[in-house]
């Protein structure tokens, strides 16, 4: 591995400010949710490698992952049934409504939503037609109240022994898999039995932040080991985003042992592909620090920056940060963990937050006293409730950012 600094302070230095347009200003004043960039600065390594077109990966890449990206994305809606979203795609797919952009959601059919027993971690299988993909998503940690059962598995940084025997793994990471593991695996049986082995030609498993490394341990414990659900010759990939360190080395080598014997037995290395994405501004993937031991399972990272995608040399996969030889960000300079593949992550979860304030308003004017919010009944005002919750956040945002500030 190359000499590297002891944070982010070179590559900051490197980094000239720039004047923010309205948008971003606009796009700032509305930011609440942690983007560990004081972790980036603290924590994380940077690379003396700097990153050039020469370690650019092909737009082809860029844009499968984006794409995928936007299921990762989506475990976060557990503010709003995830049926709802399926079911009402068309609707709010449209400008202003919180899927607008999100157009490899299109046509995707819902297998199944799940919370955990541990700390309400939530995901969902679902199945896209025009991929053949059966895709498992897992969120990362929720931001408010809700996520801090969660934040405090993020804590529990002590070593937890595989039951493999080889190796360790995050104590909390390894508590909130636990939690999921029933339901995972009860919705790939039925994404199986719904759509069959000539429907489904790859399984997709996807995570942000936490939820990759829950990603890493699904793998680990029950899909890269004999287990009755999935067919012979399935491919499997994994993508995950700004993902935490889950293991130490000795279960991260019995990890690429496992990728190894699993593509020698299901048709080469065609059978297993991983995608860790790390990103400029984003401290998450210098957690847990290595000097307690952890490490990343995938050697062969991608670095986002700038809105390109680039391949990290596997000497340098334990930095998190690179110097990158290219024109500034011009569309989210300041980077961060919930800035991936071209989209602000927060605006998402900011509209679901819009939309679940508008169908409880909906069901409250229709005189629905039924706790769910999934109900045909309500949905015919939904929309003229969403758009002036738009219309009032928008002017007031525009108010913030004509601030001093924001200048």
């Amino acid at each position: 591995m190359s000499t590297s600094s002891n944070s982010s302070d070179s590559l900051s230095k490197t980094k000239a400010k720039t004047a923010l347009t309205q948008a971003q200003k606009e796009m700032y004043a509305a930011e609440k949710l942690m983007n560990f960039r004081w972790i980036a600065k603290v924590l994380a390594t940077c690379s003396s490698y700097t990153l050039t077109t020469k370690d650019m990966a092909d737009e082809s890449l860029f844009t499968e992952l984006a794409e995928i990206g936007q299921f990762t994305e989506l475990a976060y809606a557990n503010v709003v049934p995830v049926s709802f979203l399926f079911r009402h795609q068309t609707s709010l797919m449209k400008p202003d409504f919180p899927l607008e952009g999100y157009n490899a959601f299109e046509g995707s059919m819902l297998v199944s939503e799940f919370f955990g027993k541990v700390a309400h971690l939530h995901g969902y299988v679902a199945y896209r037609p025009k991929t053949k993909q059966l895709v498992v998503a897992i969120s990362g940690t929720s931001g408010g109240v809700r996520g801090l059962p969660q934040a405090v598995q993020d804590l529990r940084t002590l070593p937890h022994r595989h039951k493999s025997r080889q190796g360790l793994v995050h104590s909390g990471f390894w508590q909130l898999y636990k939690g999921i593991r029933p339901f995972v695996l009860d919705g790939l049986r039925k994404g199986f039995e719904a759509h069959g082995d000539e429907g489904i030609q790859e399984l997709v498993v996807t995570g942000h932040s936490m939820g990759g490394a829950v990603s890493y341990l699904l793998l680990l414990d029950q899909l890269l080991v004999s287990n009755d659900i999935l067919r012979p010759n399935l491919p499997i990939k994994l993508v995950v985003f700004g993902a935490p360190r889950p293991g130490d080395s000795h279960c991260a080598e019995y990890y690429r042992e496992l990728i190894d014997k699993y593509r020698k037995e299901n048709g080469g290395e065609s059978a297993f592909t991983e995608y860790l994405v790390k990103a400029y501004n984003d401290g998450v993937p210098a957690l847990p620090p290595l000097f307690l031991g952890y490490r990343h399972f995938t050697q062969k990272p991608l670095y986002y920056d700038h809105n390109r995608l680039y391949h990290i040399p596997s000497s340098e996969f334990e930095h998190t940060l690179f110097h990158v030889d290219a024109d500034k960000s011009i569309q989210y300079p300041r980077g961060g963990h919930n800035y991936y593949n071209g989209r602000d992550q927060e605006a998402l979860l900011r509209r679901l937050g819009w939309l679940e304030k508008s169908l409880a308003e909906a069901k409250a004017k229709a005189g629905i006293k039924t706790e769910t919010l999934d109900r045909d009944d309500i949905t015919e005002n939904w929309e003229h409730f969403y758009l002036e919750r738009v219309k009032k956040h928008q002017g007031f945002y525009s108010k913030v950012t004509s601030s001093s500030f924001y200048r």
